[in-house]
């Protein structure tokens, strides 16, 4: 039940580090012109990232469609199966660069036949249980913020919360046993949804 905090935990140091060391070479970048490249808007970016309750580990795209805005799509492996993403990017800088604010639909496939020890009734006592997780949907709703890379390539941090569309996300299928409310708190924990903490590389491709 400790692999989310963990994760989130790993996220915003590496997320922390990456910030201070792209702010720090901004700086030195204005401070001298002959660093300053010339802003351009590749057709599609593709790449690699890390999300937590966005897409787990997995590939990531976006398309420009129009000045300001692009679509985006995710794929990817996390902690309740295979995660598929899409949405739609706002740059209020008219270049898929700085900061942007999405909204986006993601879905999380579950797994079944999911072993694992929880606590049970009636006193707390860990116990081997088998469940089912459900597919389970979100709504997301994400700020990032798109450091340029060379000429059209950029890095990408992201945060923004994730609600929850879908009922009944688990089925216990153990017979005998009933999850204690502890376990039904970190059941709630561990399911797609809560705060959105990410970084992926993207690519840009003409």
């Amino acid at each position: 039940m400790k692999t989310k905090s963990i994760l989130t935990n790993l996220l915003t140091v590496i997320m922390l580090i990456t910030f201070l060391l792209f702010v720090n070479g901004s700086i030195h970048a204005q401070q001298d012109p002959q660093t300053t490249e010339t802003t351009h808007t590749p057709q599609i970016f593709i790449g690699l990232g890390l999300g937590l309750n966005e897409y787990g580990l997995g590939g990531c795209m976006e398309i420009p469609i129009v000045d300001r805005l692009s679509i985006y799509g995710n794929a990817g492996l996390g902690g309740w199966g295979w995660k598929l993403g899409a949405g739609i990017s706002f740059y209020p800088s008219k270049t898929p660069y700085k900061s942007s604010f999405g909204i986006g639909y993601a879905s999380a496939s579950g797994l079944k036949d999911f072993e694992t020890e929880l606590p049970v009734e009636p006193n707390d006592q860990n116990k081997k249980v088998t469940l089912d997780l459900n597919r389970v949907g979100t709504i997301n709703l994400v700020y990032s913020y798109n450091f340029h890379l060379g000429r059209k390539s950029k890095f990408v941090l992201s945060t923004g919360y994730a609600i929850p569309v879908t009922n009944n996300a688990y089925e216990l299928k153990s017979t005998g046993v009933i999850l204690s409310e502890t376990a039904k708190q970190a059941l709630v924990i561990i399911q797609p949804g809560g705060l959105i903490l990410g970084f992926k590389f993207l690519f840009g491709v003409d």
